[in-house]
């Protein structure tokens, strides 16, 4: 009888050739998606957002990307101003004031060239509009003559005790300068005493 040789593979190759195989067999790259949203798809919100920020799964670019946001009656509420940051994007919105369900369309360009297109909702719960009540402007009192004359009298009160206080203040200080005067003449009109003889 003939005798069958085997082959014996090196477990080196043995290794490399499973390698290949788990990279054939593997995945392709993570499609591009979108990961978060503020606000969040299908969300109720009681106050309006100043922007939509959207995260996506991988980095995009502007060149192919866009976004809009439509109110319940159809009317474009962005303001149109698109910022790309690596995963992420924003669009500025003018101020919501419609209650209902907001739509958020967008169109991104990975930087890979692939594109992702696609829609989510949110509800705006817009708060009841707070009436604020008007004040309506009161007259001031028109004062009378009893009033009128009490404050003229106030005035000269005010006037007379300013002028009393000078008064009494000027008088002070003439009658120091009188004692001063008084003081000095004393002291020069001494006796000179007599020589004894």
């Amino acid at each position: 009888m003939r005798r069958v040789q085997t082959m014996k593979i090196p477990r080196v190759s043995v290794a490399i050739l499973l390698v290949v195989l788990g990279v054939l067999t593997s995945s392709p790259a993570q499609a591009l998606e979108l990961v978060g949203a503020d606000p969040a798809a299908n969300s109720t919100i009681k106050s309006a957002p100043g922007a939509i920020t959207l995260t996506l799964s991988s980095e995009i670019i502007e060149t192919g990307s866009s976004m809009s946001v439509r109110a319940p009656s159809g009317s474009a509420v962005d303001d149109g101003s698109l910022l790309i940051d690596g995963v992420q994007a924003l669009i500025g919105l003018a101020k919501l004031t419609e209650s209902g369900r907001y739509t958020v369309d967008y169109q991104f360009m990975s930087t890979d060239g692939e594109l992702l297109s696609g829609s989510y909702t949110f509800t705006f719960d817009a708060p009841a509009v707070v009436t604020t009540p008007t004040i309506n402007p009161t007259q001031s009192p028109i004062p009378n003559e009893s009033e009128e004359s009490e404050e003229s009298q106030a005035e000269a009160t005010g006037k007379s005790s300013l002028a009393t206080d000078i008064f009494m203040i000027s008088l002070l200080v003439i009658s120091l300068l009188v004692l001063i005067f008084i003081a000095r003449s004393l002291r020069n009109t001494k006796p000179k005493r007599r020589k004894k003889k």
